[in-house]
Protein backbone atom coordinates (compact mmCIF):
# COMPACT_ATOMS: atom_id res chain seq x y z
CA UNK A 1 0.00 0.00 0.00
CA UNK A 2 1.67 3.26 -1.09
CA UNK A 3 2.20 5.76 1.70
CA UNK A 4 3.07 9.40 1.12
CA UNK A 5 1.81 12.93 0.87
CA UNK A 6 -1.64 13.81 -0.43
CA UNK A 7 -2.61 17.28 -1.54
CA UNK A 8 -5.97 18.87 -2.23
CA UNK A 9 -7.18 19.72 -5.71
CA UNK A 10 -10.32 21.14 -7.34
CA UNK A 11 -11.21 23.03 -4.16
CA UNK A 12 -12.84 26.47 -4.49
CA UNK A 13 -9.51 28.34 -4.29
CA UNK A 14 -8.09 26.13 -7.08
CA UNK A 15 -11.07 26.89 -9.32
CA UNK A 16 -10.82 30.65 -8.71
CA UNK A 17 -7.08 30.66 -9.43
CA UNK A 18 -7.58 28.70 -12.67
CA UNK A 19 -10.37 31.02 -13.89
CA UNK A 20 -8.33 34.12 -13.01
CA UNK A 21 -5.39 32.75 -15.00
CA UNK A 22 -7.60 31.93 -18.00
CA UNK A 23 -9.11 35.44 -17.89
CA UNK A 24 -5.59 36.77 -18.40
CA UNK A 25 -5.44 34.84 -21.68
CA UNK A 26 -3.17 31.97 -20.61
CA UNK A 27 -3.49 28.40 -21.87
CA UNK A 28 -5.03 25.59 -19.85
CA UNK A 29 -1.62 23.94 -19.45
CA UNK A 30 -0.17 27.15 -18.04
CA UNK A 31 -3.13 27.71 -15.70
CA UNK A 32 -2.95 24.14 -14.33
CA UNK A 33 0.28 25.30 -12.66
CA UNK A 34 -1.73 27.65 -10.43
CA UNK A 35 -5.13 26.00 -10.11
CA UNK A 36 -7.61 23.47 -11.44
CA UNK A 37 -10.62 23.65 -13.77
CA UNK A 38 -12.62 21.03 -11.83
CA UNK A 39 -12.93 18.70 -14.82
CA UNK A 40 -11.04 15.42 -14.55
CA UNK A 41 -9.20 13.61 -17.35
CA UNK A 42 -12.22 11.39 -18.01
CA UNK A 43 -14.76 14.23 -17.76
CA UNK A 44 -15.66 13.82 -14.07
CA UNK A 45 -16.73 16.89 -12.09
CA UNK A 46 -13.98 16.80 -9.48
CA UNK A 47 -14.90 20.14 -7.88
CA UNK A 48 -17.68 18.87 -5.63
CA UNK A 49 -18.27 17.49 -2.14
CA UNK A 50 -20.45 14.43 -2.80
CA UNK A 51 -18.33 11.90 -4.70
CA UNK A 52 -14.77 11.28 -3.43
CA UNK A 53 -12.32 11.45 -6.33
CA UNK A 54 -8.58 11.39 -6.55
CA UNK A 55 -5.88 12.01 -9.09
CA UNK A 56 -2.91 9.66 -9.43
CA UNK A 57 0.20 9.75 -11.61
CA UNK A 58 -0.05 7.74 -14.86
CA UNK A 59 2.77 5.54 -13.49
CA UNK A 60 0.18 4.13 -11.04
CA UNK A 61 -2.88 3.64 -13.26
CA UNK A 62 -1.71 3.30 -16.86
CA UNK A 63 0.37 0.06 -16.60
CA UNK A 64 -2.57 -1.64 -14.87
CA UNK A 65 -5.09 -0.54 -17.48
CA UNK A 66 -6.97 1.51 -14.90
CA UNK A 67 -8.98 4.54 -15.99
CA UNK A 68 -11.56 6.99 -14.70
CA UNK A 69 -14.00 5.38 -12.31
CA UNK A 70 -11.55 2.79 -10.92
CA UNK A 71 -12.09 2.41 -7.16
CA UNK A 72 -9.42 3.80 -4.84
CA UNK A 73 -9.29 3.46 -1.04
CA UNK A 74 -7.53 6.23 0.90
CA UNK A 75 -6.67 5.93 4.59
CA UNK A 76 -5.93 8.94 6.79
CA UNK A 77 -5.36 8.58 10.55
CA UNK A 78 -7.05 5.17 10.54
CA UNK A 79 -10.14 6.27 8.60
CA UNK A 80 -10.61 4.66 5.17
CA UNK A 81 -12.75 6.20 2.44
CA UNK A 82 -13.36 4.62 -0.97
CA UNK A 83 -13.66 6.89 -3.97
CA UNK A 84 -12.83 6.81 -7.64
CA UNK A 85 -9.98 7.79 -9.91
CA UNK A 86 -11.30 10.98 -11.49
CA UNK A 87 -8.21 12.76 -12.76
CA UNK A 88 -4.53 12.34 -13.45
CA UNK A 89 -1.42 13.92 -11.99
CA UNK A 90 1.85 14.46 -13.83
CA UNK A 91 4.20 11.49 -14.28
CA UNK A 92 6.07 10.85 -11.02
CA UNK A 93 9.34 12.17 -12.43
CA UNK A 94 7.62 15.53 -13.07
CA UNK A 95 5.93 15.98 -9.68
CA UNK A 96 7.50 18.91 -7.84
CA UNK A 97 5.55 18.98 -4.55
CA UNK A 98 6.40 15.44 -3.40
CA UNK A 99 2.77 14.26 -3.37
CA UNK A 100 1.71 10.78 -4.47
CA UNK A 101 -2.05 11.47 -4.70
CA UNK A 102 -4.41 14.43 -4.98
CA UNK A 103 -7.79 14.40 -3.22
CA UNK A 104 -10.88 16.36 -4.25
CA UNK A 105 -13.18 18.27 -1.84
CA UNK A 106 -15.43 15.21 -1.31
CA UNK A 107 -12.48 13.02 -0.24
CA UNK A 108 -11.26 15.86 1.99
CA UNK A 109 -14.69 16.24 3.60
CA UNK A 110 -15.10 12.52 4.31
CA UNK A 111 -11.58 12.24 5.71
CA UNK A 112 -12.00 15.35 7.88
CA UNK A 113 -9.43 17.44 5.98
CA UNK A 114 -9.82 21.12 5.11
CA UNK A 115 -8.32 22.30 1.79
CA UNK A 116 -5.73 23.35 1.07
CA UNK A 117 -3.70 20.58 2.66
CA UNK A 118 -0.64 18.42 2.24
CA UNK A 119 -0.72 15.43 4.58
CA UNK A 120 0.40 11.82 4.86
CA UNK A 121 -2.03 9.12 3.66
CA UNK A 122 -2.05 5.54 2.40
CA UNK A 123 -3.91 4.45 -0.71
CA UNK A 124 -4.66 1.26 -2.62
CA UNK A 125 -6.89 0.01 -5.42
CA UNK A 126 -10.20 -1.08 -3.94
Amino acid sequence: MPTGLASSFADPADIVAFKRCKALGHTDMFCFRVGDNGIGKWGHNTAQTTTPMCALPPDDWKPLGKKGGAKVAVTYKGKCVVGILGDTMPWKKNIKNGCIIDLNPAFAKQLGLKPPFKTKVEWEWA
